[in-house]
C-alpha cells in the first residue's frame, strides 16, 4: 500500500532512502572534500606563480601535477563508489589513503622549496596548506578518520618546520605556536565530525520513524475503511435487499409487504445513521470533545452491567482543538474494548488540560491486558489499540498503556494547537 495509489511505490522508495541513511551524507562529504582539495590545488598553484622556487621547478611541477592526477582519480572513484554503494570500510581506507597523499604533497613541496629557495617565503606559505587537511578530514563526518589524520598532520607540520628551520631562520617558538594552533584545529575537526555525525544519525532515525508511521497510518486507514464497508454491507445493505425483495409482494397487492418494507427501511436508516455518527459525531462537531465524552459515557451507561464515571471538569467548554477528534476517537475505542473484551464493570474517563497538553485517561477494572495479548490481537487483525497509538504519535503525542491485573489504564498526551 502507498499514498500514491496502492502499488507500494511511494513507501518502497521512502524505505529505500531510509535503509541507506549514509549515502546522502557521504556524497555531501565527498563534495566538500573535493571543494577543499580544489582550494588546496589553487593555493599551491598561486603560491608557485607569485614566488616560484629558484631551483627544482620541474620537480615542484611534477609533484603538483601528480597530485592533480591523484585527486582526479579520487573523484572518479567517488563517483563510481556512490553508484555502487560500496562498504564503509572500503570507503574509509581510500579516504585515509588520499588524506595521506594530501599531507605528503604539502610536506614535500614545503621542504623542497625551503631547501632550494632559502631566500623566498614560498616554503613558509606552503606549509600553511596543512591547516586545510583537518577540514578535509572533517568533511567525511567520521570521528575515526579525523582522529587518525590529526596526529600525522601535526607531525608533518613540525617536521617541515624542523627541516626548513635553518633555511627560514624561524625560531622554535613560532613553530611550536603554529603547531599548537594546528593541533587545536585538528581537535576541533574531530569534535565537529562527531557532532555532525550525531545529527545525521538523528535525521535518519526520524526519517525511518516517519516512514514507519506512514505505513501504520495507511494500515489504520485501510482497516477503518474495511470496517465501515463491512458494517454497511452486513447491516443496512441487508435490510435494503430485504425491502427490495418485499417490493415484489407490494406490487402483488400484499398488505403485510408494505409494513415489512417500511420496517426494513427504518432499520437501514438507523444503522446508516449510526455509522455516520461514528464517522463524524454530531455532538463533537457542535459542542466539542467535553460534551461528546459525556454523551459517550451516557450511552455506555445505559447497559445494565457497566458503570461509567466521567471527569472532564478541567476541560474548557468554549475551545476547540485539532486534537479533539483524535481524543474522542481514542476514548470511544478504549471504552468499546473495555466493554467487549475486558468485561469491565466500571470505566473511568478523565480529560484535563495540562498547560498546552491534553491528557486523556481511560481506566477499567476488567481482566487487564498484557503485551503478549496485544501482539496476538494485532496478529489476528484487531488493530484498534494500535491505530490509536499511531494517530496519537502522528499528532506528536504520547501513548502509554498500563498493564495490570485486574484492569487497564491507558493515558494519552497530545499537544494542543
Amino acid at each position: 500500500m502507498s499514498a500514491g495509489g496502492g502499488d507500494g511505490s511511494v513507501t518502497d522508495v521512502s524505505l529505500a532512502a531510509v535503509d541507506r541513511p549514509g549515502t546522502t551524507h557521504v556524497l555531501h562529504g565527498s563534495l566538500m572534500q573535493g571543494a577543499l582539495r580544489g582550494l588546496l590545488i589553487v593555493f599551491v598553484a598561486v603560491t608557485a606563480l607569485l614566488e616560484p622556487p629558484h631551483h627544482g621547478r620541474w620537480v615542484y611541477v611534477g609533484v603538483s601535477a601528480a597530485y592533480v592526477v591523484a585527486v582526479a582519480c579520487w573523484v572518479a572513484w567517488v563517483v563510481r563508489t556512490t553508484r555502487s554503494d560500496s562498504g564503509s570500510r572500503h570507503v574509509n581506507q581510500v579516504t585515509l589513503l588520499v588524506l595521506g597523499v594530501d599531507i605528503a604533497v604539502v610536506g614535500v613541496l614545503s621542504v623542497l622549496t625551503g631547501l632550494t629557495s632559502e631566500e623566498d617565503w614560498t616554503s613558509d606559505v606552503l606549509r600553511n596548506g596543512l591547516f586545510l587537511i583537518p577540514l578535509i578530514a572533517a568533511a567525511q563526518l567520521s570521528p575515526y578518520i579525523s582522529t587518525v589524520v590529526a596526529a600525522p598532520t601535526v607531525v608533518a607540520f613540525v617536521a617541515v618546520g624542523w627541516i626548513t628551520q635553518s633555511a627560514n631562520a624561524e625560531p622554535w617558538a613560532s613553530i611550536s605556536l603554529s603547531a599548537a594552533i594546528l593541533a587545536g584545529l585538528a581537535a576541533g575537526s574531530v569534535a565537529l565530525s562527531r557532532i555532525q555525525l550525531t545529527k545525521v544519525k538523528l535525521i535518519a532515525e526520524l526519517a525511518q520513524q516517519r516512514t514507519q508511521l506512514l505505513h501504520e497510518l495507511l494500515a489504520v486507514e485501510k482497516h477503518e475503511r474495511q470496517e465501515v464497508a463491512e458494517r454497511v454491507h452486513d447491516g443496512a445493505l441487508q435490510y435494503v435487499l430485504v425491502a427490495r425483495q418485499d417490493m415484489e409482494d407490494v406490487r402483488a397487492g400484499e398488505a403485510d409487504a408494505v409494513d415489512r418494507v417500511e420496517s426494513a427501511l427504518v432499520e437501514a436508516s438507523r444503522l446508516l445513521r449510526d455509522v455516520a455518527r461514528e464517522l463524524h459525531p454530531e455532538v463533537l462537531a457542535r459542542l466539542g470533545v467535553k460534551a461528546a465524552l459525556v454523551h459517550l459515557a451516557a450511552g455506555v451507561a445505559e447497559r445494565p452491567d457497566v458503570g461509567v464515571k466521567v471527569d472532564v471538569d478541567d476541560w474548557p467548554d468554549d475551545e476547540r482543538f485539532d486534537a479533539d477528534y483524535v481524543l474522542f476517537g481514542a476514548a470511544r475505542e478504549m471504552v468499546t474494548n473495555a466493554v467487549k473484551h475486558a468485561r469491565a464493570q466500571t470505566i473511568w474517563i478523565t480529560l484535563r488540560r495540562d498547560a498546552a497538553t491534553a491528557v486523556l485517561t481511560v481506566a477499567d477494572d476488567g481482566v487487564g491486558l498484557s503485551q503478549a495479548a496485544i501482539t496476538k490481537s494485532q496478529d489476528e487483525g484487531h488493530i484498534g489499540l494500535a491505530s490509536i497509538g499511531t494517530k496519537v504519535l502522528a499528532c506528536g503525542g504520547e501513548f502509554d498503556v498500563g498493564f495490570g491485573q485486574p484492569g487497564t489504564r491507558i493515558t494519552i498526551r497530545i499537544p494542543l494547537s
